[in-house]
């Protein structure tokens, strides 16, 4: 998809928390926030569903793309990346993987799965 790439799976669930419900207004979108790690601003957005799903094996590691710090909480994948042009994307329990939009610099991204589905796996992959 992207050349160069890097990806960390996690292969563990977690429990869905009743709170995990307000990260998406809407019912079958799967969305995401990121946090700048330099500057501490914030966005969010709709994440895409990628072709294949979650059937799809996510890419491979290139030594350019940083990333620490991933966790699964319920609905929740996160992790924190550091390259020049990269994205995260969550595999749900659902079967579909949602991918956040090209990111750039040092970040902490979570995408949150839809509501009434969890989050089973996640990582990055870009340059």
């Amino acid at each position: 998809m992207l050349g160069a790439s890097a990806a960390l799976a996690l292969g563990f669930g977690g429990v869905m928390a009743p709170s995990a419900q307000a990260h998406s207004p809407y019912w079958g979108d799967g969305t995401y926030t990121q946090t700048d790690l330099r500057t501490g601003a914030r966005s969010s957005g709709i994440a895409f569903q990628s072709p294949g799903g979650s059937y799809v094996d996510p890419p491979v590691s290139a030594a350019s793309l940083r990333c620490w710090g991933a966790y699964i909480s319920g609905r929740t994948f996160g992790i924190s990346c550091s390259g020049t042009y990269w994205r995260a994307f969550a595999d749900c329990s659902n079967r579909v993987r949602y991918v956040t939009p090209a990111l750039s610099g040092s970040k902490r991204v979570a995408i949150h799965c839809p509501a009434g589905t969890r989050a089973v796996r996640g990582g990055a992959y870009g340059r």
